[in-house]
């Protein structure tokens, strides 16, 4: 009787079942360095919420972010601008090697890096002409930077809602961040230009939230 070997099964990935838009790294150094940028953000705008509410004489309905660092009190929103600088950057790290082998992979961490350096220098550089330069800077590599993430996700169908989300997030940026500085907004500037930084800080939180439920859920299936 003639054996009739059974076929070699084929593995096939579904194109909707993909582990994301990048193959998330086991290694726990590589995701704590992307997390940096999520807890910054998240730390950074806490700080600012609570300092606009408690600081004497500060209006934060009206008032920018960056006038919590004059006067009395103010090194604490200095402190706050350099280490979410520093957060960034150290996440730009993190990003630049989960994104790899993409030819792509050097432009979010380097406008992300570059967002860092800004914060950084506002940081030491309170006011005039200078910091309103560098104000400007860190806050187009923070749109620029969600340009240029956005299209990673054009890699599965399910993605690509995150791709939209992305764009919309840079315009927002943009778009309160212009409001803001051609002083469009009246009484509400302060709440204007923390609609823009807020913009950022909710997509990178979200974003820095997603990698690590993936990478939760991946090492969970390898178990």
């Amino acid at each position: 009787m003639e054996h009739v070997s059974e076929p070699t099964p084929i593995s096939v990935q579904s194109p909707t079942s993909p582990s994301g838009p990048w193959e998330v790294p086991q290694s726990p150094v590589l995701l704590a360095l992307v997390s940096s940028g999520g807890i910054g953000a998240l730390l950074f705008t806490v700080t600012y919420l609570i300092e606009g509410i408690t600081q004497p004489g500060y209006n934060a309905w009206q008032q920018a972010i960056s006038a919590l660092s004059l006067g009395p009190g103010g090194w604490v929103q200095q402190v706050n601008f350099i280490v979410f600088g520093l957060l960034l950057i150290l996440a730009s790290v993190g990003w630049y090697r989960l994104l790899l082998p993409d030819r792509n992979a050097v432009w979010f961490p380097l406008f992300q890096g570059i967002g860092g350096l800004g914060l950084m220098s506002v940081g030491v550089v309170t006011s005039g002409t200078l910091h309103v330069l560098l104000a400007n800077a860190l806050i187009y590599a923070f749109a620029i930077g969600c340009f240029a993430l956005a299209p990673r996700f054009w890699v599965a169908r399910q993605w690509r809602g995150w791709m939209v989300y992305s764009g919309i997030t840079g315009v927002l940026i943009l778009l309160f961040w212009g409001l803001f500085i051609q002083g469009a907004t009246g009484n509400v500037a302060g709440l204007v230009e923390r609609l823009s930084a807020g913009s950022h800080a909710l997509w990178l939180c979200v974003i820095t939230a997603t990698v690590l439920v993936q990478a939760r859920r991946r090492s969970v299936s390898a178990a």
